[in-house]
């Protein structure tokens, strides 16, 4: 699946598709038709691919657009800006949770931006996702503006820290929950 705006393309990986993204080496690009660029992703992250979103692809099929990453593809380059994606299905509140990434060389371009407001209008196209909660480090000051400039509030929200994998720990590094409510949802 992809959708597409004035300055990017979003593309829902497949589960292939999603271990070639993990290994950098050129095979996403190639299979896509996509330009080859130094993309990095960060071992943290390519280990969740692994440990969470590959599995959550498989034992849920019917959701999997909720679990793939969707690549951005910088349209004026035809290359792999950055990945956007939710973390699942809608749980029992109604409740997805965004989180995106940028390559440095595309920052500050509003790509993020563009993106969040994608991704979101497609999510609020199904009827369970009542809203899209995002979780930010407190001094990501141009993630908390992406998130502010597609409507975003902060948002009080207490779900167990989740350390094993991110990198941050609970003791050094202060997060903080924004959400955005399905339009005509209250």
């Amino acid at each position: 699946m992809q959708i597409e705006s004035g300055n990017i393309r979003l593309i829902a990986l497949t589960h292939e598709q999603v271990e070639m993204y993990r290994n950098t080496d050129y095979r996403l690009e190639d299979s896509l038709g996509l330009k080859r660029t130094a993309r990095i992703i960060a071992p943290q992250y390519s280990n969740a691919l692994g440990r969470y979103t590959l599995s959550w692809m498989k034992e849920d099929p019917a959701n999997e657009l909720f679990a793939t990453v969707w690549i951005i593809v910088e349209i004026a380059s035809n290359s792999i800006a950055g990945e956007i994606g939710y973390k699942r299905k809608a749980d029992e509140n109604g409740y997805i949770e965004i989180g995106y990434s940028i390559q440095v060389e595309y920052r500050n371009k509003g790509y993020i931006t563009e993106a969040i407001n994608l991704l979101s209008a497609w999510a609020f196209t199904h009827p369970e996702v009542k809203a899209i909660l995002a979780e930010t480090l407190d001094d990501n000051l141009h993630s908390i503006k992406a998130l502010q400039n597609n409507g975003f509030k902060r948002f009080s929200y207490s779900r167990p820290f989740e350390p094993q994998d991110t990198g941050y720990t609970q003791e050094t590094d202060k997060m903080i929950w924004h959400k955005l409510e399905k339009p005509n949802s209250k």
